[in-house]
C-alpha cells in the first residue's frame, strides 16, 4: 500500500520529510502546508533542495484539509492544538516529531486530542529521536537482556554549530547567543522541555511495570570565551553558548530514569563539560546485568534520525485504532520500503552463488 501524506510545515524537519517521503515508494507526497507567504505556490521539492517534484506550497488550511490524504506529518516550530484537532477532524492520521509521547489519559490536552481522534476516526502517534526512541523506547528494547532494572539513564551530547535548526529555535525559543547579563537565561522552552522528557520518562516507567511519584529538572548555562560562527549567526564571548539539562524521574526517593543533555555551539565556551562529541547517545541501564549502549553519529544525522523515525511510523499508525497512540501501543516500527542495495565492497568476494 502507498500512503498518502501531507507534510505540514517545510522547515528544518519539514525538508528532511519532504525528501524522505519523495523518495520511498511506500509514501506520496501529495500536498504541503507552509506558514510565509514567501513559499506559497514554491515547489516543496526546491525548498527540501531536491529539485522540482509536483508538489507546491499551500498556505489556507482549509485548502490543505481538503487534499485526500492518509497521513500528516506535522512539524512546526511549536505545535497549535487547535491547528491539530482540526486535522483530526478532518478524517486525517497524524505524526509529529513535536512531544506527545506519552500522553496522561487525564491531561485535559490529551483528552481533547483524542476527542478529536475518535471525531475523524484517525490516530495519532507522536515521536521523535530524544524523546521518542533513545531515551525510551530503546532502553525497553535493552530490557529484554535483564533480569532486574534499577535506573535507566540517557545522556544526549550534541554540538549544534553546524545543524540546520531554525534561528528562531535556537536563539528565541532556546536563547543561545544570549548576553550573560540578561535578567533570564532559562530557555523560554524550558517548560516544554521538561514536559515532553516528562513523558519519555513515564513511557519508561509504563514499559517496565512502575510508576514515578515525582519529577525534577535543571538546568545550567555555558558561556563562549571566544567568537563562535554558528549557523544561526556568531556568538561573541561572554554569550550563551552552551545548554545543559538534567531531567529525573522518581520512585519513594530512588532516582529511576535520568535524562541529561549537553548542548554546545563549539569547543571554546565555560563551562567546558567533559562531554563533547558532533552527536552521541549514551544509553546505560543500571541493573542485573548493567548494559550500555553508545551511538556516534554526525551533527545533520540527529534531524534525519528525528524525522525518519516519526516518518517510517505512518504505516503502523494509519493501521492503528483510533485515538493517541504510543509506541507501547504500536508493533515494531520499521524502515519500510527503504531497502537500496549498494555496489558489494571489493573486499567482499564474489557473492554466493550456492543453493540454500
Amino acid at each position: 500500500m502507498t500512503y498518502r501524506v501531507i507534510q505540514w510545515a517545510t522547515g528544518a524537519i519539514g525538508r528532511h520529510s519532504i525528501r524522505i517521503l519523495h523518495g520511498n515508494p511506500g509514501f506520496e507526497l501529495v500536498g504541503a502546508k507552509v506558514y510565509s507567504r514567501e513559499k506559497v505556490g514554491k515547489d516543496v521539492g526546491e525548498l527540501a533542495g531536491i529539485g522540482a517534484i509536483g508538489v507546491r506550497g499551500i498556505l489556507d488550511e482549509a485548502a490543505v484539509l481538503a487534499l485526500d490524504a492518509d497521513c500528516v506529518m506535522y512539524a512546526p516550530l511549536l505545535p497549535d492544538t487547535d491547528e491539530m484537532c482540526r486535522i483530526f477532524e478532518s478524517g486525517k492520521n497524524l505524526v509529529t516529531p513535536c512531544g506527545f509521547v506519552y500522553l496522561s489519559p487525564q491531561d485535559p490536552i490529551a483528552q481533547r486530542l483524542d476527542a478529536a481522534c475518535r471525531r475523524g476516526n484517525s490516530s495519532f502517534h507522536g515521536s521523535g529521536l530524544h524523546p521518542g526512541f533513545y531515551g525510551d523506547r530503546l532502553p525497553l528494547m535493552m530490557s529484554a537482556l535483564t533480569r532486574s532494572v534499577s535506573k535507566v539513564k540517557c545522556i544526549e551530547i550534541s554540538n549544534l554549530q553546524e545543524v540546520s535548526h531554525s534561528k528562531d529555535l535556537l536563539r528565541t525559543q532556546l536563547g543561545f547567543g544570549l548576553p550573560r547579563d540578561s535578567p533570564d537565561l532559562r530557555p523560554k522552552m524550558l517548560p516544554v522541555l521538561a514536559d515532553i522528557f516528562k513523558q519519555s520518562m513515564d513511557m519508561v516507567a509504563a514499559g517496565l511495570g512502575f510508576v514515578l511519584d515525582d519529577y525534577r529538572h535543571e538546568f545550567e548555562p555555558a558561556f563562549a570565551t571566544e567568537l563562535l560562527p554558528t549557523n544561526i549567526g556568531p556568538i561573541p564571548a561572554g554569550h550563551v553558548a552552551g545548554h545543559h539539562y538534567r531531567y529525573q524521574g522518581f520512585v519513594a526517593g530512588h532516582c529511576a530514569v535520568e535524562f541529561e543533555a549537553y548542548w554546545r555551539m563549539g569547543e571554546a565556551i565555560e563551562p567546558n563539560w567533559p562531554y563533547s562529541a558532533p552527536l552521541e547517545y549514551h544509553v546505560e541501564i543500571s541493573g542485573d546485568p548493567s548494559l550500555k549502549f553508545i551511538c556516534i553519529s554526525r551533527n545533520e544525522e540527529g534531524l534525519i534520525a528525528t524525522t525518519t523515525n516519526t516518518v517510517h511510523a505512518i504505516p503502523y499508525v494509519c493501521a492503528a485504532p483510533a485515538g493517541i497512540r504510543s509506541s507501547l501501543d504500536l508493533p515494531l516500527i520499521m524502515a519500510q520500503h527503504s531497502f537500496k542495495p549498494t555496489r558489494q565492497h571489493p573486499h567482499d568476494g564474489p557473492a554466493s552463488t550456492s543453493a540454500p
